[in-house]
């Protein structure tokens, strides 16, 4: 068993007392508002006892339910605010159609055995919140509640009766005051289970403690769009962001640490789910390798090389988007040209080093070293049919501009 559901068969068990005690109380006195709210506690006792069977079952994963069945518990909150408001008709019911002199017997004791009633209902239910609040169950937060509003109904009912037996004969008209209180109780719980159930987002607090997070990561560029939804006692959190790392080993760690440090601070969340992308840029660094003789200077001339590792020079392009322009940035000599392994491999950490996003070749890379770094280096791979420098520098303009 749930070690919280002993909670749920302790409410039932409790409000199964209170009851009794307030129909004894009624019969011995002759009050309409006490024979309401023992209707109002039969009306606990089967919430309680259906809110120990949400919390059981709501616990068990199927093939069918794989996420897991906690929104029954949202679902048995919504029953129980049923038979709070049914329970709110019939002392409203019952207190319109009594005669409103009716007298009241035995005060003291009848005193007597309200306030232990209010006691008892106030030591429970804030046992019984604490528990909910610290297990995140919405159905136990609920019955709490539920039974909080004994507390106001014995006030009230205690001033009736005391007002009663000095002769002002209030007893119906305090009946219908706890028809209101506890209908008031009934509708909040019901619009609480309600959002659940139809997937409202998450409580501002909790996304904005979320966005914190987030922002105290320096990798973090932009936070696209932080979602969630309540689940039972459980929440499921979507984020969208965009960073400033390229490689996607270093991107997943990062997200892990965020994912971490969520769940520290907010430890009934079930799922998270980081949807992350580069960061997008307004310029865009291309790099591409050159042929060039030893006698001479990288040109727009020079021919695009047919070799990755062992290609001499590389122009490194910007490609400007804002002002749709791509111009040559610089030359780099290759300092792992004359290498004996893995110069490809080196060349690509390179050139992830100068935070060149693409890399433009008559190269095909597939099954090759330096295309496995490329990509694991988040550098995009484009083959060109361009024979020289300046021959690619005008196709990436016009497919800039078209």
């Amino acid at each position: 068993m749930i070690p919280y559901a002993r909670v749920a068969i302790y409410s039932c068990l409790v409000n199964l007392a209170l009851m009794g005690i307030k129909y004894f109380l009624g019969e011995i006195s002759g009050s309409l508002a006490l024979k309401a709210d023992a209707i109002h506690s039969f009306a606990d006792v089967i919430s309680s006892g259906a809110i120990f069977l949400g919390i059981v079952i709501s616990a068990r994963k199927t093939k069918i339910f794989p996420e897991g069945l906690y929104k029954v518990e949202n679902l048995v909150a919504l029953l129980s605010s049923f038979f709070i408001l049914f329970a709110a008709y019939e002392i409203g019911h019952e207190a319109l159609l009594s005669p409103s002199d009716t007298p009241i017997f035995n005060v003291q004791l009848v005193t007597i055995g309200i306030i232990l009633i209010m006691v008892v209902a106030a030591l429970f239910s804030r046992y019984e919140l604490k528990v909910g609040l610290e297990v995140g169950s919405p159905s136990l937060v609920a019955d709490a509640r539920h039974v909080k509003t004994d507390l106001l109904s014995c006030l009230v009912i205690l001033v009736g009766i005391i007002s009663t037996y000095m002769g002002y004969h209030l007893d119906r008209y305090v009946a219908l005051i706890v028809a209101v209180i506890v209908a008031q109780m009934g509708v909040q719980i019901f619009l609480e289970a309600v959002k659940v159930l139809l997937d409202a987002t998450l409580d501002y607090a909790t996304l904005d403690g979320i966005r914190k997070i987030l922002e105290s990561h320096d990798e973090v560029v932009e936070i696209i769009s932080i979602g969630g939804r309540n689940s039972g006692r459980f929440k499921f959190v979507e984020i969208s962001l965009t960073t400033n790392l390229k490689r996607l080993n270093e991107a997943h760690v990062v997200t892990s640490e965020i994912e971490e440090e969520i769940l520290d601070r907010y430890p009934n969340i079930d799922k998270i789910l980081i949807h992350y992308e580069p960061e997008h840029k307004n310029v865009e660094i291309v790099a591409t390798p050159l042929d060039v003789k030893d006698d001479e200077s990288p040109n727009e001339k020079s021919s695009i090389s047919q070799h990755f590792g062992d290609a001499p020079y590389f122009a490194i392009i910007d490609r400007d988007f804002s002002l749709k322009k791509v111009s040559i940035r610089s030359y780099m000599e290759n300092p792992f040209k004359d290498v004996d392994k893995k110069k490809g491999v080196r060349v690509a950490e390179f050139l992830f080093e100068h935070a060149v996003d693409e890399v433009r070749s008559r190269v095909d890379f597939e099954g090759k070293g330096s295309g496995y770094a490329l990509e694991a280096m988040n550098i995009a791979i484009v083959t060109t049919s361009a024979n020289t420098l300046g021959e690619m520098i005008k196709q990436m303009g016009r497919n800039l501009n078209s």
